[in-house]
């Protein structure tokens, strides 16, 4: 629920109120766009309740399907809306991610999401809100690079309907859209307005704002006058409303001198800052500070550490308890989290009102203000991790204890400033123990040649497992940041499952891998072939049937294998006998006896379809590498379990052994050879080799 929708409701009125037409023009959108893609973009003021409206829709529209598949309306029910998000916080890449789970898509990237759309000939309506609170810190700049990086792209798919909001400077971007502008009265049914306003007037904002902590009777306001001013932004009018509740508590009703310029939101805030910083300065600082944190705002004692950052002095408790108290005409409401304790340790979040009072309470002040409370920030957040004390030399900061939210914070703090983001990155610590969808959104946001170098590498950290660690050094060794995989394996002892040994370009293309590895027989004997339908056949004959395999047509097969379609194989050995390695299209894994076809282990489940297979076998029990497209995992024989995955954003072309056990893996025209540690692979795993215990 919105803060405004906060407000309508405890006025006794549903939200948003006068809407109506805004709701008929999204119906004719989808009506006429049935068959084809399109874009509905509402706009307006900041306040006009764009994402408020498009909440609305939403919701309205989920239980208007869910009536028509209970069976009260017709046998057509669908959902309208087949993923709904907000861009808040987050970059390109985490919100195609995001965007991608709900649609049912497996992507880390804009561009992997716009691939799949584009393949996929089932059309989809998506919803889109909040694209000015783009970013780790928002600004015009991120918003513009999501929209350029994904929303306008997909926006141009056959089968894409995007339902979105944002400022009117964006409008363009979405070449022939429906346009709903909220600062045009037609779109806000002026008897409703005055009705919110009435209401707001009523209440004083008290149930909902914190002004009426007294328990008094609220006294009436002018809401005729307010309407007038307001219409139809619907944060105006609270903030007018606060205004006149907090110019003279003692004749809130009294007429105000007329203004000859209209009412803006930048104005009431100047004029509601000075009224409430009066008697407590510090209110002014903590405001800003809570600004400078973001619409997704921060808790109480990171936020107290901010405005000490930004006042520049030690700010005790008790006096930023009475800027915060001060400060509550302007917050979102505040719900403790129940299980706190109580005692300034609550880890909900304050929030501003709505983020277009934060945006004007940053242009109160200088640009340059702005970058040294941001710098402040950095510093004072930096300086509540804890560093390791038998640490000789430089301090060597333990991120894995730093406080709840502290290193979120932090990181968006420095992808606010040139220059400040790279240094933290050069941890291992801050990479693994930061939120990924933050730590991505940052590196998108920063210039900083380091963010630009890991942008890569965190996107193939996506999903997270258990061995981010290990694919953390993997990634930087082959996107060439070699300094940052050896610091890696020293943060974590060398005690990593897997890690890459070496990365070298191809020669001469890509290499086929399914067949034969050496098994000391002949090759000719050995050949493995997958045929065009699936089907296996082994022996010198094999693939006589289409032309290929050594010594096609001269000899018969030894054994041929039909039934599902297999999609790799592999000869090799296992415990000193030749073998097949089978993968099959309903995931299944298989163990055949090379000279007989016969089954020598229990057919196994992996989680995927693999294109590649390789037999691993310098671990407790035999392991299959299996890959699919750019993913790489490792499969317990045993029982079909994964042990580790990793990705390399290029489609595996080979898997291949080594004679000391390693594995290399072909990929985009590159090699990499991956080395396996069983004692650190199975433990990290939460699992244990066949036949013995996990070592908690």
């Amino acid at each position: 629920m919105t803060d405004s929708e906060a407000e309508g409701r405890a006025a006794g009125l549903e939200f948003p109120c006068g809407r109506q037409a805004v709701a008929d023009a999204l119906q004719e959108f989808l009506t006429a766009t049935s068959d084809t893609g399109g874009t509905f973009y509402v706009t307006g003021a900041a306040g006009t309740g764009r994402s408020t409206v498009l909440t609305w829709l939403f919701l309205r529209s989920q239980a208007e399907g869910e009536g028509e598949e209970s069976g009260a309306g017709t046998d057509s029910a669908r959902p309208v809306f087949h993923a709904a998000l907000g861009a808040r916080g987050r970059g390109a890449d985490d919100l195609a991610t995001a965007l991608g789970q709900q649609l049912g898509y497996e992507t880390a990237t804009a561009g992997e999401l716009l691939s799949v759309l584009a393949a996929d000939a089932r059309p989809v309506c998506v919803a889109l809100g909040e694209l000015d609170e783009a970013g780790p810190v928002p600004n015009d700049r991120h918003t513009r690079h999501l929209i350029e990086t994904l929303l306008a792209p997909m926006a141009k798919l056959p089968t894409v309907r995007l339902v979105t909001e944002g400022a009117p400077e964006w409008a363009p971007f979405f070449e022939g859209c429906e346009i709903v502008d909220l600062d045009q009265p037609r779109w806000t049914g002026r008897a409703a307005f005055d009705g919110y306003v009435a209401a707001l007037c009523g209440i004083g904002l008290g149930g909902e704002g914190g002004l009426d902590d007294r328990g008094e009777q609220p006294l009436p306001l002018p809401a005729d006058e307010i309407s007038r001013a307001a219409y139809p932004n619907f944060l105006l009018a609270q903030l007018l409303v606060l205004e006149r509740l907090l110019a003279d508590p003692a004749e809130p009703g009294r007429a105000q001198p007329a203004d000859p310029h209209p009412a803006t939101t930048h104005d009431t805030v100047a004029r509601l800052l000075h009224t409430l910083s009066a008697d407590v300065p510090l209110a002014a600082d903590a405001l800003y500070a809570l600004a400078l944190a973001g619409p997704a705002g921060i808790d109480r004692r990171l936020w107290r550490l901010a405005t000490a950052a930004v006042a520049g002095r030690q700010v005790r408790s008790g006096e930023f308890g009475a800027a915060l108290d001060a400060s509550r005409a302007l917050l979102a409401p505040h719900r403790p989290d129940p299980a706190g304790d109580g005692d300034g340790d609550d880890e909900t979040p304050y929030r501003l009102r709505h983020p277009a009072i934060g945006t004007a309470l940053l242009a109160l002040r200088p640009p340059e203000a702005e970058r040294a409370g941001r710098t402040a920030v950095i510093h004072s957040l930096a300086g509540r991790v804890p560093v390791d004390p038998a640490a000789e030399g430089a301090p060597h900061p333990l991120w894995s204890q730093a406080p709840p939210g502290l290193l979120s914070a932090l990181i968006k703090q420095a992808a606010a400033v040139p220059g400040a983001l790279g240094p933290l990155l050069d941890y291992p610590g801050v990479l693994l123990h930061a939120d990924l969808d933050g730590l991505r959104a940052a590196a998108a946001a920063s210039a900083d040649a380091s963010a630009v170098a890991l942008r890569p590498v965190l996107d193939l950290l996506h999903p997270p497992s258990a061995h981010q660690a290990a694919r953390l050094q993997v990634a930087a060794f082959q996107h060439g940041l070699t300094r940052l995989a050896s610091a890696v394996e020293s943060a974590q002892g060398g005690a990593l499952p897997f890690r890459a040994l070496r990365l070298v370009p191809q020669q001469g293309g890509p290499r086929a891998d399914e067949g034969s590895e050496a098994t000391g027989e002949d090759a000719s004997r050995d050949a493995v072939v997958l045929t065009e339908t699936g089907t296996l056949e082994a022996g010198q004959g094999a693939g006589a049937g289409q032309g290929t395999g050594a010594g096609a047509g001269e000899q018969a097969l030894r054994w041929t294998l039909h039934g599902t379609p297999f999609t790799a194989a592999r000869t090799t050995q296992l415990d000193t006998v030749p073998v097949v390695l089978l993968a099959d299209r309903e995931g299944l894994l298989q163990v055949r006896s090379h000279g007989d076809g016969r089954l020598l282990r229990p057919t196994v489940r992996t989680d995927e379809v693999a294109e590649h297979v390789c037999l691993l076998t310098a671990t407790p029990d035999p392991l299959s590498a299996c890959a699919a497209a750019d993913r790489l995992w490792l499969a317990r024989l045993h029982d079909g379990s994964t042990l580790a995955e990793l990705r390399f954003g290029s489609d595996i072309t080979a898997l291949t052994t080594t004679a000391e056990g390693q594995l290399d893996v072909d990929f985009g025209g590159s090699r990499i050879r991956l080395a396996f540690a069983p004692e650190h692979l199975y433990t990290s795993a939460g699992a244990a080799p066949s036949g013995r215990t996990a070592d908690h």
